[in-house]
């Protein structure tokens, strides 16, 4: 029976769930193109926005990126965030498009095009302060003589790329948990009479239980499981161990943290209302 309902409702939403296909397949298109040309749309404000943050200019250079000589930077392809913007996409689309209080096909399309715009604005934000990071915090270390042993360029590169998009991919669910209250699950009155708001509030708690577990799978789903099937696949798993140790390091500490920064907000709460 349970099945039936899932495949009539996946039946029911084909077009809507045909069009997030084919929009999650144009990203991973720009996931994997090294011409900058195809990518100004997100390269542009990217690099507009890191000379906000930094204060450091750059220049276009064709098929190149946006470049800084004098600090020898290059805002590539591989920087414009495209793989982070498909996992954002992707959570929020999947996290909040199929709520029940979302069901009626008008804002299951509404929501499909916010987590798309979401998306797009959230990354340039959002990358923006992974290259200043990028750019400033190795020479912050090296000045300090920090670089040495294990954290090398390549592992701080690591490091702060996944510590900056994982917080932020927490923040921007929490920040969509609160916008789809909001607006996707107002409560509507039917007949002069309101709809019961408990429905609403067990919904809205059982998505705040997992909010540390959605952002950690798909962002564990898209950066750690999919290239290991990869590997696997092509027989290329050398320095792969180290990379994923890496990774689940930062993602489990973030984790723990929100976790128990959250459990400490709650018995302040608990506290003041005792």
């Amino acid at each position: 029976m349970g099945k039936n309902i899932m495949y009539d409702r996946i039946y029911q939403n084909r077009i809507l769930l045909m069009a997030s296909a084919v929009i999650a397949l144009v990203m991973c298109y720009f996931c994997r193109t090294s011409d900058s040309d195809a990518l100004t749309w997100m390269l542009t404000p990217t690099a507009r926005w890191v000379s906000i943050l930094g204060g450091i200019p750059f220049e276009y250079l064709p098929h190149q990126g946006y470049v800084n000589h004098l600090w020898q930077f290059v805002i590539a392809p591989s920087c414009a965030g495209c793989r982070f913007m498909l996992i954002t996409f992707l959570m929020l689309f999947f996290s909040f498009g199929k709520n029940e209080s979302a069901r009626g096909l008008e804002k299951q399309w509404a929501w499909l095009g916010f987590s798309l715009v979401f998306a797009y604005v959230s990354t340039i934000l959002v990358n923006g302060i992974r290259i200043v990071a990028s750019i400033y915090l190795p020479v912050v270390l090296e000045r300090k003589q920090l670089m040495v042993g294990w954290l090398t360029p390549d592992k701080l590169h690591t490091l702060i790329g996944t510590v900056t998009y994982f917080i932020s991919l927490c923040v921007i669910y929490l920040l969509a948990l609160s916008i789809h209250q909001r607006i996707f699950e107002r409560i509507q009155r039917e007949g002069g009479k309101a709809v019961e708001a408990l429905s609403v509030e067990v919904s809205a708690r059982t998505i705040q239980h997992r909010n540390l577990t959605v952002p950690a799978f798909w962002y564990l789903l898209i950066v750690l499981a999919l290239p290991f099937v990869k590997r696997v696949y092509h027989h290329d798993l050398a320095g792969f161990g180290t990379y994923a140790a890496v990774i689940g390091g930062v993602c489990g500490s973030v984790c723990v943290i929100m976790a128990v920064g959250g459990w400490i907000t709650r018995r302040k709460k608990d506290t003041v209302y005792k």
